[in-house]
């Protein structure tokens, strides 16, 4: 069954662009620049000066902070430009992986200094955008904006400021900016396609200045598509995005972006451990393209195994300018998602009987962030309140059991999870500020944490009737988070650094519900209540601590990072002897250090090459008990999924109207598992890319024809690992990496 037609709409697109084209060009004047210099002088600072230009760098401030500008996101953020990770693979430390060629598909994993995605910050203009951090990852608001509507995407490791990584960014932050209307009128449009039937068109108009340039807006539409390269299905990715920005008065801006998301993808099967080793199965084992009428093997069946998801996203920013040198900014958002997500399980109604579990997803969130700034001669200070609700999921709320008829239908039979709930909220104040004195400039900021997770009442399968022993009451955590660094100019070539800061990663609820429902007599029996363990699990803190050095020479730089990060509440499935079970609690420790290089080289003016290197080790600090009563001997070892060195090499090379480029990204080997037996072997994969610019072409500015091919010696190998960090024991999946992909793309811009 074809689940989705395929016809792009692409003449749809072309249509609109061309009738807004026209209108716009009728209503766009040529009259003289406004009076909103003051507003513009205050708006967020760019890099400007060394390594602005180049693809990918690190930020000037000492701060260790990765940035790809607008052309490192064209030529890294893959044929899809959906996914913002993808743009960051070079930076060191990133562990980025995907099982889909273009990353429509799920699942996904980044991993930073040893940890997984869970508890890095994701952000939208400094905005916790896509839902309770950390949980869109696999779910559709991880690639909420077309990568052609950003101006740039930032990774903060380690450290962070604490009027950045709103939420939970335990680890690091992905934060993306926007790009907003421009002032001058231009309609932008791209198609591409590629292997496995991979079709994208995008459709950009901005309108420019409008009558006496006190207004600006654009729209874009997007469609992509393309074909599972394992087993049977598709993934279809389509976006309308629109923003409007306003200059009120010479003192008063204001913008609005809205944002209209549908992700809709078949699942990739899982490999085990033992599978993953042979190559010849990664295309033999996957979903089953026909129903067998035997329940066992239907759990497999492509159908049973999908997700269809749709987000809607509103952001504002609002700008008053109080002076030369001092503005208020006001941010608020608002993000909903919907939709649902099947899943084939060997035993989904218990006693080892098969059938389909539903998680039904519908959950939204709101909030804002308030500021006032200053940026006078000495420095720069900023004073705010970060504030938000959101709704669960996380954890799940909504997922119903169904058993497989014979002839391939559905019927429901339990709710095997079901609950009222309250909202997740945070209230933050902060503050922060930057001086300069010389050659030296000195950093710090403080943000008081304050999080109130939801009250929660379960039901019995029966979905009406309340379960008196699982519930739990909603508490308020309160941490203080500070910050601070220094970077210093030895000589104007050679920079030192050295920042702190306190970090925050909530706490995963997991599996704590399903955990106490199927060892119910056990828990009551030594005197606990679902509202004791739910209320034993803290959100997991870390201080960390960079020290950084860099040296700029007339034809690049080289930079070096040495971290060090202790993790307390670290959050585990650990045994508990008392009651001979398993669960969730907040109770290990780790350790992360390692070391960090990038270097940056422009030899002659059109070549720009970026390199990175690191080496990581992320190890748990004590060992851990186990449901069996065993010691499982993981002090000191390797985090799952972690490797110890990783090594990036990108060129960009610009004879003329040509541009090639060329990428190489080498992940060390890794462990599946806690215990280090489940090895995974290191693998290198090279990309490359060549395009020709028809500048001015037919009266078409910036147009291109350009050919990429990922993985372009079609390297086999392993690239997720679904293992969680929270895991002791058990047995992780595996997903292979994907294929040679081959994409040719044509792009212009009037």
């Amino acid at each position: 069954m074809n689940l989705h037609s395929k016809h792009s709409p692409l003449g749809l697109a072309l249509l609109v662009a061309l009738g807004l084209w026209g209108g716009a060009s009728a209503a766009a004047g040529t009259g003289s620049q406004t009076a909103d210099d003051t507003v513009r002088s205050l708006a967020p600072v760019e890099i400007q000066g060394e390594h602005a230009r180049e693809p990918i760098a690190p930020a000037p401030s000492g701060d260790t902070i990765t940035r790809v500008n607008a052309e490192g996101i064209r030529l890294f953020g893959g044929p899809a430009q959906s996914n913002p990770w993808t743009a960051l693979r070079a930076a060191p430390s990133v562990n980025f992986q995907s099982a889909d060629p273009y990353g429509l598909g799920r699942p996904s994993s980044l991993r930073l200094r040893g940890k997984s995605s869970t508890h890095i910050g994701r952000t939208l203009n400094g905005l916790p955008i896509a839902g309770e951090p950390g949980f869109a990852n696999g779910k559709g608001g991880a690639d909420l904006v077309d990568l052609e509507n950003l101006s740039s995407i930032s990774l903060t490791r380690g450290p962070v400021a604490a009027d950045r990584g709103f939420g939970f960014s335990n680890s690091g932050v992905v934060d993306s900016e926007l790009r907003w209307p421009e002032h001058r009128f231009s309609a932008q449009a791209a198609q591409s396609f590629g292997t496995y039937d991979f079709r994208r068109t995008f459709v950009r108009l901005d309108t420019g200045d409008l009558g006496s340039h006190a207004a600006r807006a654009f729209v874009s539409v997007s469609d992509t598509l393309a074909d599972q390269w394992r087993g049977p299905g598709d993934s279809r990715r389509t976006n309308i995005e629109a923003a409007i920005a306003l200059d009120i008065s010479p003192r008063i801006q204001a913008k609005l972006y809205g944002v209209h998301h549908q992700i809709r993808w078949h699942s990739n099967r899982a490999l085990s451990h033992a599978q993953a080793q042979d190559e010849s199965q990664y295309e033999d084992i996957v979903y089953n393209d026909r129903l067998t009428g035997n329940a066992k093997d239907d759990v497999f069946y492509y159908q049973f195994n999908r997700q269809d998801l749709t987000n809607k996203a509103l952001i504002g920013d609002v700008r008053i300018a109080l002076g030369d040198h001092d503005q208020i900014v006001f941010k608020p958002y608002y993000w909903q998602e919907k939709g649902w997500v099947l899943s084939g399980s060997a035993n989904e109604l218990g006693k080892g009987k098969p059938g389909v579990n539903r998680w039904n997803v519908d959950h939204d969130n709101y909030g804002f962030d308030l500021h006032y700034e200053s940026r006078p001669d000495w420095g720069e200070w900023r004073v705010g309140y970060w504030y938000q609700s959101s709704e669960a999921p996380p954890p799940p709320t909504d997922r119903a059991s169904y058993e497989i008829q014979p002839d391939g239908s559905l019927a429901f039979r339990q709710w095997s999870t079901l609950a009222e709930t309250t909202r997740h909220k945070y209230m933050n104040p902060y503050a922060t500020v930057t001086w300069q004195y010389g050659p030296v400039e000195l950093s710090g900021g403080l943000r008081y944490m304050q999080y109130k997770d939801p009250s929660f009442q379960y039901f019995e399968a029966d979905g009406v009737t309340p379960s008196p022993d699982m519930y739990s009451k909603g508490r308020t955590y309160r941490s203080w988070l500070p910050n601070a660094g220094i970077a210093w100019h030895i000589t104007p070539d050679l920079l030192a650094s050295a920042h702190y800061g306190r970090t925050y990663g909530r706490q995963n609820w997991g599996s704590v519900a399903s955990t106490y429902t199927q060892n119910k007599a056990a828990f009551q029996a030594a005197g606990l209540h679902f509202n004791d363990i739910w209320n034993g699990l803290r959100p997991e803190q870390s201080d960390n601590y960079d020290l950084g050095l860099r040296y700029s020479f007339p034809t690049g730089y080289i930079a070096s990072t040495l971290y060090y990060t202790r993790y307390k509440h670290k959050q585990l499935n650990m045994f508990d002897p008392d009651i001979n079970v398993s669960y969730h609690q907040s109770a290990a420790r780790a350790t992360a250090k390692g070391l960090e290089l990038e270097l940056g080289l422009n030899p002659v003016s059109d070549l720009d090459v970026y390199l990175s290197w690191s080496w990581n080790k992320a190890s748990y600090d004590d060992d851990i008990a186990t449901k069996a009563g065993t010691v499982i001997p993981v002090g000191g070892k390797q985090m799952q999924d972690s490797p110890r060195h990783m090594a990036k090499a990108t060129a960009v090379w610009r004879p003329g109207a040509w541009t090639l480029m060329l990428a190489a990204n080498h992940i060390g080997s890794r462990f599946g598992d806690t215990e280090e037996k489940e090895r995974v072997a290191s693998h290198t994969v090279f990309d490359a890319g060549v395009s020709y610019d028809f500048s001015r072409f037919m009266g078409i500015r910036d147009a291109s024809l350009g050919l990429t091919v990922s993985n372009l010696f079609d390297k086999r190998y392993i690239g997720v690992i679904n293992s969680s960090d929270y895991t002791v024991g058990g047995k992780p999946s595996y997903y292979p990496g994907a294929p040679r992909t081959v994409v040719l793309a044509l792009s212009g811009r009037f």
